[in-house]
């Protein structure tokens, strides 16, 4: 499958890394053939003038993203030179409907914010192709069924906007990309691990004397497959793995707990912003506190977040 992950982009062990995707989300959008999303992408394709509900999403297209007015009336931005950041987004099945609605709105706000600001970023996105451990389980299953496989599902790592696009270009631009994503069926299981390493990588590699990564999401790595043949402690322990690794190579993390159960706290150093109990999340609130973590100041300074 196109963009197979490499060996080195993550110290995981896994069973296979053959069906695994790890490249560009217009690839996907734009080839209706796409396995195993044809079916989704064909709907995509129809749904202009036709029902949303009728297709399973939740309301239109863009409608979680900010409209050109609010978007227009974000105050003027600066930051210091030297600031790369990657926004990287939890794509899991768990965080369908309402949380995703107020993923979408988050991370749209903190990407027009950081363009504003002058600060170079990107954004991915991580889960996998397939429930239940996919094509790998498969081959594995066709293998006898060998003791200590590693991973066990067909992972799906997704560049919605690298740091040479802009996020309202394109047809369609990062920012649709992104929201087209955060839907049923792109949504399934996570990999936070091997899904941290991979920002790692890229960031890592484009230099850049202050380095973040803001990770949105809940902190629960799970895949049916993997935890079955191995424990749900595996990938428990390759996230935890992975959050060292940013450590040791001085890349600082930010984080965004999207529930008040958001398990930040068991694996990150520092929780940016998390919702009080009972409470949803507040877009506007968290993109605020990490804009202020990342020394990024509107023109008429802001409070630190309380």
């Amino acid at each position: 499958m196109r963009g197979r992950s490499k060996q080195a982009a993550a110290e995981t062990r896994a069973f296979t890394r053959e069906f695994d995707y790890v490249g560009p989300s217009s690839a996907m959008l734009a080839d209706p053939s796409f396995p195993p999303y044809a079916a989704a992408l064909a709907r995509q394709a129809e749904l202009t003038g036709s029902s949303p509900e009728r297709h399973g999403f939740a309301r239109r297209p863009g409608a979680r993203l900010l409209d050109p007015d609010a978007a227009a009336g974000l105050p003027d931005l600066s930051a210091a030179d030297g600031r790369v950041v990657a926004i990287l987004v939890d794509q899991s099945g768990g965080l369908r409907g309402p949380d995703s609605d107020r993923m979408v709105a988050c991370v749209d706000r903190l990407a027009l914010s950081l363009e504003r600001a002058g600060v170079p970023f990107e954004v991915l996105a991580f889960s996998t192709l397939r429930w239940k451990g996919g094509l790998s389980r498969e081959k594995w299953v066709a293998e006898g069924r060998p003791e200590g496989p590693g991973r066990l599902n067909d992972l799906l790592h997704v560049v919605h906007k690298d740091f040479d696009e802009a996020w309202n270009e394109g047809s369609p631009s990062p920012r649709e990309r992104l929201d087209r994503m955060m839907r049923d069926p792109f949504q399934r299981e996570g990999l936070d691990g091997e899904a941290l390493a991979w920002a790692l990588d890229r960031i890592v590699g484009r230099g850049g004397a202050e380095r973040t990564i803001v990770v949105v999401g809940v902190a629960t790595p799970i895949d049916e497959a993997t935890c079955t043949a191995e424990s749900p402690q595996f990938l428990e322990a390759d996230l935890a793995r992975s959050v060292r690794r940013a450590l040791r190579e001085g890349v600082s993390l930010e984080t965004i707990g999207v529930r008040s159960e958001s398990r930040i706290a068991e694996f990150y150093p520092k929780t940016t912003y998390q919702p009080q109990p009972g409470a949803p999340m507040d877009p506007a609130a968290a993109c605020e506190a990490v804009l202020y973590a990342v020394g990024v100041r509107p023109t008429a300074a802001f409070p630190a977040p309380r």
